[in-house]
């Protein structure tokens, strides 16, 4: 395609808007409406994976040793238990049993105990530490955790485990809850979005009848006639996702207590998503105004090109 070709196809797309504006308006606000819900949901979804993964690193399982194992025995247990594809060797911690003791002391006195109950600890080492050393593990996919408990406990020199089974349950399926939901909301309102654009494109079409059957008299490709509005397709799209992310930025922002309340921790930072969501809607948009103009100019041209004849 010659240069001047593409100018004049890209500056028809532009026209066309221009002269459907009031239904380009609606099809971008329309698109504004079904972007910012998706938009809302992927906010949504982000902080409630952050807070998940808040919850998931507080939902430990602890490992102990067999008391009769020295500590280098114990340590090689431990490594064996980093090494499991499922455990976050860099989020997993070593205790021995003093510090396991030592913890004992400060959860029950706090941190500053005073010296008659640091004595306590010391008569308590000297006697013999009941505890046996340990460690403090994290899993990657709390989805697999039953199945992991069960390979630490088979790993040889392991005595027992403790973990809150039933947090990790619960974070496991309020995550799957989130994320479908998320995509059953962006499913449905990609397809309205793909009806109200196609709809758009179909009555600029219409409007453009006697010039699409002079171009198709005088010779013109189905893509030259497919172009302007495969333009025009995009330009909604573009439009519809800046005019969305600024829109999102003060939903967002007003939203942010709401939020930290809910959730109980500080909510991402809109510049920590704000690339990430304009590009989400930038690839919707373009996709989508590609795809819906594409679709129904083709349709049109296949159905009705036998009209360009007789008129």
């Amino acid at each position: 395609m010659k240069l001047r070709s593409f100018r004049y196809l890209v500056g028809e797309g532009f026209k066309n808007i221009w002269l459907n504006r009031l239904m380009s308006l609606a099809s971008v606000g329309v698109l504004v409406a079904c972007m910012l819900i998706m938009g809302v949901a992927i906010v949504l979804s982000e902080n409630v994976n952050k807070a998940m993964g808040h919850l998931a690193d507080q939902s430990v399982v602890m490992v102990y040793f067999e008391k009769e194992l020295t500590d280098k025995e114990c340590k090689d247990a431990f490594e064996k238990v980093k090494d499991l594809r499922n455990v976050k060797a860099e989020g997993s911690e070593y205790i021995t049993a003093d510090e396991g003791l030592e913890s004992v002391i400060i959860d029950t006195f706090g941190e500053n105990y005073t010296k008659e109950q640091a004595a306590v600890f010391e008569r308590l080492r000297e006697k013999g530490n009941p505890l046996s050393n340990g460690a403090r593990i994290q899993l990657k996919d709390l989805g697999k955790f039953d199945k992991t408990v069960e390979e630490i406990e088979q790993i040889a020199g392991v005595s027992s485990t403790n973990s809150h089974r039933d947090l990790a349950k619960r974070i496991n399926n309020i995550s799957i809850i989130v994320r479908n939901g998320c995509l059953w909301i962006i499913g449905l309102l990609l397809i309205i979005a793909f009806v109200i654009v196609s709809n758009t494109i179909r009555i600029t079409m219409f409007s453009r009848k006697l010039e699409i059957s002079i171009m198709k008299a005088v010779g013109a490709t189905n893509r030259f006639i497919r172009f302007p509005f495969m333009v025009e397709g995009v330009l909604l799209g573009v439009i519809a996702s800046i005019f969305t992310t600024g829109l999102l930025y003060v939903v967002y922002h007003f939203a942010g207590g709401t939020i930290q309340s809910t959730l109980e921790m500080s909510p991402i930072p809109f510049r920590e998503l704000v690339l990430k969501l304009l590009g989400i809607f930038a690839i919707i948009g373009i996709v989508l105004g590609l795809i819906c103009s594409a679709f129904t100019i083709t349709k049109y041209l296949r159905k009705e090109g036998s009209e360009f004849r007789a008129i």
